[in-house]
């Protein structure tokens, strides 16, 4: 049985429940009525755009200081003054100006939003394709800002019959079990967790209700409580 009731949370999150003791393959289900390239544009291009620019965020941050330097170097041997300053006049050509800032600016545009963009395309015209690479581009976003937690429960950590990851993202979970652990496991449970929160925007004097829509919990059932072995979980 669920610790808690859902019943309005957010219905575009994923819960989980698996019966650990049948075979079972495990389907995701969104209630939300969208047709299926709706679908790939406001939810699988967002996650490609977000894996394409923390890719770039990661490795700007590792060669920083490789390309300072040379960047520093070309901007002063290439960017002429494109200003001519007179009493009563000031001249711009707009040919340097394109060149040097509009062009760029277009180019930059084109990497990081259109390059995306086609992407998604590529990975929507066959549905299994999407489905396998958007959640390991989702992953190794989330992995490459946050990084991956580790857990090993024992038996100290059982209480109730349950070992619990009191809060993640629900990105990824994978779990391992040893021994009794493994013996006694039932069922695996990824559920929001139901709590409301005060929040107050920057203009307003009122705090508004806000309801949690993105901290989720796991819990894992056992039939009896586990005395040898271990549960290994990984989770972002």
């Amino acid at each position: 049985m669920s610790e808690f009731v859902y019943k309005d949370y957010l219905p575009a999150n994923a819960r989980v429940i698996i019966d650990y003791k049948k075979e079972q393959k495990v389907s995701f289900s969104y209630p939300i009525e969208w047709s299926y390239w709706k679908a790939v544009w406001k939810r699988g291009y967002f996650t490609v755009l977000g894996f394409w620019v923390v890719l770039h965020a990661i490795l700007f941050r590792y060669f920083f200081y490789y390309l300072l330097v040379p960047i520093i170097v070309i901007k002063s041997i290439f960017f002429p003054f494109i200003i001519e300053r007179s009493a009563k006049l000031v001249i711009i050509d707009f040919g340097i100006v394109f060149v040097y800032f509009l062009l760029p600016m277009i180019i930059t545009a084109f990497y990081f939003f259109a390059l995306p963009a086609i992407a998604t395309l590529i990975l929507a015209f066959n549905k299994d394709r999407l489905s396998y690479w958007l959640p390991k581009m989702g992953y190794w976003s989330a992995y490459l800002l946050d990084g991956r937690k580790e857990a090993t429960f024992t038996e100290k950590d059982v209480s109730g019959k349950k070992c619990i990851i009191p809060a993640f993202s629900n990105i990824f979970l994978k779990y391992k079990a040893n021994g009794e652990f493994n013996e006694y496991l039932e069922k695996v449970e990824i559920l929001e967790m139901p709590f409301n929160y005060k929040k107050r925007k920057f203009f307003s004097l009122r705090p508004k209700n806000e309801r949690n829509d993105f901290d989720f919990r796991a819990v894992f059932y056992f039939s009896e409580t586990p005395r040898k072995g271990w549960l290994n979980v990984e989770f972002i």
